[in-house]
């Protein structure tokens, strides 16, 4: 099945084909008419009323909460991937001695609020896989009685290989271990159901495959885990209602464990959260086995396109484990920025991580561009 043609659903220059939604995704029509809407409302004020504030966050929540399937009650607002993972890398209680696993060479994301765990004793572990991702039997076999979590991306973001959350998830479960997963390369680019998972946590950025603005973000936090979260953030909107906001005397701090008291401060950022409810929402509509359907099959395209006299793909190359994102390389590794520079000159934006190629096809992206690149490729590197 040809894949169908979304690029009336957004305002790309057809001079540049982006092919970089992996670091950045751009904002489909609909949503950027929702940011108008808020512009409106922040301009003229008096359209900014109490209920949008509590619209606009929980809106987003059941959206997500469908994006992922789970209770939007357990959905915490973010700004980044990042955000979640700080607030178990400094909520959760760690002793001395404790260990946390991490994939070596994963995106920093996944590998930066752990380190700082070091100055408290902790062992922070990044283990060197065989084959881009850890498998369940190199986890196994770097646990031990100390190790206490295990935090790893869906798909590399370097690679595009794809990790085993389920079965990693279902080891950890079994040896008391948190599991903890990056979605940020995955949502939005194909289904994700966190119901067939034992995962104890997982977090979003919402700029990539989501489609969202920069400055967006999600967690979900098991309500088991959450309970053991020691981390002061008591901001008013998440710990008052309307009847405490409006009593007299001295406040008290109520003892709220639920996702809401977690969710970044200024959750009514009718700026970002608007849009960003939009695109999933505009995802969500097209429904995402036809999303994965689109891309797969511009993955397919351009992996089976690919001269191998010329390049060597780092990705996956058997049909049933390529994921969205195509990683390869020139087959003389020290013309690939000088490929990439000339690609970019000629509109084709890719990205290039740890001196390899990066192309990551999503929705509005046409069979005709990966034909186009592909030409172009043969072409540069043939120079």
């Amino acid at each position: 099945m040809d894949p169908v043609d979304y690029t009336q659903d957004f305002s790309l220059d057809p001079a540049h084909v982006w092919l970089n939604v992996a670091s950045e995704g751009p904002l489909p029509k609909k949503a950027a008419a929702a940011l108008q809407e808020a512009v409106a409302w922040k301009s003229a004020v008096h359209l900014l009323t109490v209920s949008k504030f509590q619209t606009v966050p929980l809106e987003l929540k059941k959206t997500i909460a469908r994006l992922i399937r789970v209770d939007h009650g357990d959905v915490i607002l973010g700004n980044s991937a990042t955000y979640g993972l700080h607030l178990l890398a400094n909520g959760l209680q760690f002793k001395a001695g404790d260990e946390v696993l991490l994939l070596q060479d994963d995106f920093p994301t996944d590998i930066l609020p752990w380190l700082s765990l070091q100055s408290r004793g902790v062992v922070v572990r990044q283990l060197k896989a065989q084959h881009h991702v850890l498998s369940c039997r190199e986890l196994e076999e770097a646990f031990c009685a100390r190790t206490k979590l295990v935090c790893l991306p869906l798909v590399h973001s370097f690679t595009g290989f794809k990790q085993d959350i389920g079965a990693v998830s279902k080891l950890c479960r079994s040896r008391g271990i948190l599991c903890v997963a990056n979605l940020s390369q995955a949502a939005g680019a194909f289904e994700i159901d966190l119901r067939q998972w034992q995962v104890d946590a997982v977090v979003c950025a919402g700029y990539k495959w989501l489609l969202g603005p920069y400055g967006t973000g999600f967690c979900w936090i098991r309500q088991e885990v959450r309970r053991q979260l020691n981390y002061a953030q008591n901001y008013w909107i998440s710990l008052m209602d309307e009847s405490s906001l409006n009593a007299q005397g001295p406040l008290t701090l109520k003892d709220d464990r639920s996702a809401r008291r977690y969710d970044v401060f200024g959750t009514a950022n009718f700026f970002n959260f608007v849009p960003w409810h939009s695109s999933i929402e505009f995802l969500l509509s097209m429904g995402l086995q036809s999303v994965e359907r689109h891309n797969r099959s511009l993955v397919d395209q351009l992996v089976d396109g690919l001269d191998l006299g010329l390049f060597d793909l780092v990705s996956p190359a058997a049909r049933n484990e390529r994921t969205n994102i195509v990683v390869f390389s020139c087959k003389d590794p020290s013309r690939n920025k000088g490929l990439f520079d000339l690609l970019s000159a000629q509109g084709f934006h890719l990205a290039l991580w740890k001196n390899n190629l990066r192309a990551s096809p999503h929705i509005y992206n046409t069979p005709q561009e990966i034909v186009n690149l592909l030409k172009a490729l043969d072409a540069c590197a043939a120079k």
